[in-house]
């Protein structure tokens, strides 16, 4: 969320595409690959994002957003 540029918070149907593999995302994170995973996961099952490979769909960068930071 915090590379989006905040003009984008109000976008709908965004899509982002992971330039490196989620393992190494989670790492960067400091995150297991399996929390990782479980987190997309969760968020999905929110209808949140929707996750295809290497890409993650936002229905709604606000909604997203407001999850967030909740």
């Amino acid at each position: 969320m915090h590379e989006l540029p905040e003009s984008r918070l109000d976008d709908e149907n965004t899509v982002l595409e992971l330039h490196v593999n989620k393992g190494l995302i989670a790492s960067r994170l400091n995150q297991t690959q399996e929390y990782f995973s479980r987190i997309l996961r969760e968020l999905s099952e929110l209808g949140l994002i929707k996750v295809e490979g290497r890409w993650i769909l936002i229905p709604s960068v606000d909604r997203l957003h407001k999850y967030q930071t909740a």
